[in-house]
């Protein structure tokens, strides 16, 4: 793990270079070196992606890529966009294991999650856990232009994943990134966002399809903290006519 650190210290260390490492030394190593090689590997890639991103400005690839986008509407065409440049970046981009995402009319990249999939079978369970979490929200990111991107079900349906997690790894290094990646669900369910009100900004009232998935949440009988807030919450939304009032409004700034 020495020469790993002494990498992954460099200055100007490529993402390339890292996974060509990871690649090379993962099966050779113990489960629990295995999954500090991943986690530092994408650390690395979180260091790195504001420099990837500020490689996205440049408005001939922004528009170049609209252009090819806009085609099929497919993200993926990216990869075989006629510019040579553009292509070469996609390329490059891909194989630092990250992926191209779209939104206000801009082109970025972000982590691919799925990139870690390759070493799930060398790594220790806690850390293939959590990089099965980051994985579904990097193949359905929960937001986008400031509105919900997938349904309240799956709000509710990932929170709870993320409890569990929590709690069947309790001592794991990656609980912290889970407890505030946990948090931002839970003010997805009771807020949810500016362009996906919980409540009608014009009656007040709570969206019907998060009415259903709440009520159906609860029927299951899951249990955990995150169950019990969400059935809490209910009972009082219950108590209001399922709108947004000072009650309704208290309880869920509390």
């Amino acid at each position: 793990m020495a020469g790993f650190n002494d990498l992954i210290a460099q200055e100007e260390i490529a993402v390339g270079e890292v996974i060509a490492y990871v690649d090379t030394y993962v099966g050779e190593v113990s489960r629990e070196n295995a999954a500090k090689l991943a986690l530092g590997l994408e650390q690395v890639q979180k260091d790195q992606l504001s420099a990837w991103q500020r490689l996205y400005e440049d408005s001939a690839l922004q528009e170049e890529m609209a252009a090819v986008y806009q085609r099929h509407w497919s993200l993926d065409d990216l990869k075989q966009a006629e510019d040579e440049t553009t292509r070469q970046i996609v390329a490059k981009t891909v194989a630092s294991g990250y992926k191209v995402e779209t939104a206000e009319g801009t082109f970025f990249p972000v982590i691919d999650y799925t990139f870690y999939q390759k070493y799930y079978e060398v790594m220790t369970a806690d850390v293939r856990a959590y990089f099965t979490l980051m994985a579904v929200e990097s193949e359905a990111t929960p937001v986008k232009d400031a509105a919900l991107m997938i349904s309240w079900e799956e709000i509710l349906r990932r929170a709870e994943a993320q409890e569990k997690f929590i709690e069947e790894y309790n001592t794991s290094t990656q609980v912290e990134p889970v407890r505030q990646l946990m948090e931002r669900y839970i003010t997805f369910a009771l807020f949810g966002c500016n362009n996906t009100p919980l409540f009608s900004y014009d009656t007040k009232e709570m969206d019907p399809e998060a009415k259903e998935a709440f009520a159906a949440y609860i029927a299951k009988g899951s249990t955990g903290e995150f169950s019990a807030l969400i059935k809490d919450y209910f009972e009082v939304l219950e108590k209001n006519d399922f709108r947004l009032t000072a009650e309704v409004e208290a309880y869920r700034k509390q």
